[in-house]
């Protein structure tokens, strides 16, 4: 009974953490507190080079995915979907093989009864789908926390995963040394998760509504049905891309919202990448129809990095903290619109661009009125490179386009 409470136990931690999971219970089982099921009757002995390698691969992984994957995400997006379903792959199959461990399932089963065999397969089968669920609303969790702009820039990511770290090393040791106890512990923390997974549900329901003509769920900041493409009158976007309660005053400046924060400009559906030629899945609208609106959208992005440009200033001239603060504002302003519609080499650029200027001039941010400079010149370095592909694909665009003959004048 104890190993099966273990495996209950251990299921919001590896729907959590899969990685940090597994290395702490490889280490755990490496100092013999996780014995193998069936008495550990015919199930090899795990050798300390064995662990130690398996130890340090996950290591590698769990580092790679932390510092790495942020960067890699950031150059091509179209990959982000596949980053969660990795995640949850990744939960579910390191639960079950936990859960196989305990019950046995890899000891040799010539003498084992068919009863046994039976119970070890349903609680594997369990542990399975119990960590796919949590699993699930976790990166359900995640990505609308990984949402909000500004969020990485203040250290929130970070600060929460170093605690969901630590909270799972110490979940998985709880239930190798007292399963009763970390059995107990699941119900609140699967009360959270219900309440966290509840409030993003409602959050999310309420940015949505039926359309009057043909009753399709559409977002409230959508200046056209996604179904019957009938217009409706849109919500104003919040600083994070969230639907106001009062309607958009400015259609122009409304789309100019929709695009900067990488939304269809009719149906206001996220978009699977930006760029001069995106194209919404939902209703097939063009990001940029004409090469007019690619200009229109970059002289936007400009008159609004004009306009924030002081206010980066201002806030840079604190040493330390002002740096942080001036790329959290920079990130929730519309003067980073253009940053979302790069192609992968020039958002590649952009980011390297970034990350050079912020080594090179986070010392000179300590010194006064020097260090006020540093927030607005990685801000305008980091605008002009992302705004390259959007001005030369209007150029080629401009430059492609039939010219239409000149009439004939009368006689």
């Amino acid at each position: 009974m104890g190993s099966y409470l273990a495996i209950l136990a251990a299921v919001p931690y590896f729907g959590s953490r899969p990685l940090v999971a597994s290395l702490a219970a490889i280490v755990l089982v490496a100092l013999g507190a996780f014995e193998a099921g069936a008495g550990g009757q015919g199930a090899p002995p795990l050798s300390r080079l064995l662990a130690a390698v398996v130890i340090g691969a996950l290591l590698a992984v769990w580092l790679a995915q932390r510092f790495v994957w942020s960067h890699i995400e950031a150059v091509w997006p179209r990959l982000s979907p596949w980053r969660w379903h990795a995640a949850v792959a990744t939960a579910t199959v390191s639960g079950m093989v936990l859960a196989g461990y305990r019950v046995g399932a890899f000891a040799s089963s010539v003498e084992r009864p068919t009863s046994e065999l039976l119970l070890g397969g349903v609680v594997v089968g369990a542990m399975g789908a119990l960590t796919l669920v949590f699993a699930r609303a976790h990166t359900r969790i995640r990505q609308g926390l990984e949402a909000i702009p500004g969020a990485d820039e203040l250290g929130v990511l970070l600060v929460l995963d170093v605690g969901e770290t630590l909270w799972v090393i110490g979940g998985v040791a709880l239930c190798a040394f007292a399963p009763t106890a970390a059995t107990i512990a699941v119900l609140p923390i699967t009360g959270m998760v219900t309440c966290a997974w509840s409030i993003l549900r409602a959050r999310e329901e309420s940015e949505r509504l039926p359309c009057p003509a043909c009753a399709t769920s559409t977002h409230r900041a959508a200046l056209r049905c996604p179904g019957c493409g009938a217009q409706r009158e849109p919500t104003a976007l919040d600083v994070i891309g969230r639907t106001r309660r009062t309607p958009a005053a400015d259609t122009q400046a409304h789309v100019f919202a929709l695009l900067a924060r990488c939304r269809c400009r009719s149906c206001a559906e996220p978009l699977d990448a930006g760029g001069p030629h995106a194209r919404c899945a939902r209703c097939g609208a063009e990001a940029f129809p004409t090469p007019d609106d690619i200009r229109v959208f970059l002289r936007g992005a400009d008159r609004a990095l004009m306009r924030i440009l002081p206010l980066l200033a201002l806030i840079g001239a604190v040493p330390l903290i002002g740096l942080v603060a001036g790329l959290c504002v920079l990130r929730l302003s519309s003067a980073n619109a253009v940053a979302a519609h790069g192609r992968w080499k020039h958002r590649l650029v952009a980011r390297a661009v970034r990350v050079g200027l912020l080594l090179a001039f986070s010392l000179l941010q300590v010194l006064p009125f020097v260090g006020a400079a540093v927030v607005p010149l990685i801000a305008v370095a980091s605008h002009l490179s992302n705004r390259r592909p959007l001005r030369h694909a209007a150029a080629s665009a401009g430059s492609a386009a039939p010219v239409e003959p000149a009439p004939v004048a009368p006689a």
